[in-house]
């Protein structure tokens, strides 16, 4: 899949970790110059919060279901694979990883969101052969997302997984949170990348060494 976009202005970026106003750089920061272009595959894209991958991150999953939180001074249109829509529709390929996401409920287990999915999208895999390939514990997928710990990520995943998305947004993480999930996000990124789905991952740089002075 190819995602473009031209967008310019500012975002009011949510998450359950964070919330800043961030505004889209005018040099895209994926290594070209604005507007942005995506292929499948990982772009983790390094800076502070305000840097505007974040905001990057969530126009394509979010503006769908937050009009609100975004000022553009461009036409809210993209191109997905040479074919122009408009922003509104982009949450029928996207998928934002943060409990802010309106397929992400709140007492629903893991199992019955991705049944849900599976039943609005037809695919042909089955609720535990996502279980499987998402390598979910048996215990946790009974539970609500907010009983996963861990791999909250890779349940969300495969949640938007079960719904066909073929683009998930991280929401911006500091570089020390996004450590601390060791394999539960490096994973991942790797198996979404192997599926052949486009990620993009905001993070921040890792903090500098503090100076001690001793006298």
């Amino acid at each position: 899949m190819k995602i473009y976009f031209k967008n310019r202005g500012q975002a009011f970026c949510r998450s359950r970790f964070y919330s800043a106003y961030d505004n889209f750089p005018h040099k895209a920061v994926v290594g070209k110059e604005y507007p942005y272009e995506f292929n499948a595959g990982i772009y983790t894209l390094f800076g502070e919060i305000d840097s505007g991958n974040f905001a990057i991150s969530y126009l394509l999953s979010m503006y769908p279901y937050a009009r609100k939180d975004f000022v553009l001074w461009d036409p809210a249109v993209a191109e997905i694979d040479g074919k122009e829509i408009p922003l509104d529709e982009l949450g029928k390929f996207s998928c934002y990883l943060d409990e802010v996401y309106p397929l992400f409920s709140t007492s629903d287990s893991i199992r019955a969101s991705i049944e849900k999915g599976l039943e609005q999208s037809g695919s042909e895999y089955s609720c535990e052969e996502i279980r499987d390939l998402f390598c979910l514990d048996k215990e946790r997928f009974e539970r609500p997302l907010s009983g996963v710990g861990n791999e909250r990520f890779r349940c969300m995943a495969a949640i938007g997984f079960s719904y066909g998305k073929d683009i998930y947004c991280f929401p911006w993480l500091s570089h020390e949170r996004f450590v601390s999930y060791h394999k539960n996000i490096t994973w991942l990124l790797d198996l979404l990348a192997y599926l052949n789905k486009t990620v993009i991952v905001p993070v921040g740089y890792p903090d500098k060494p503090k100076r001690e002075h001793r006298g």
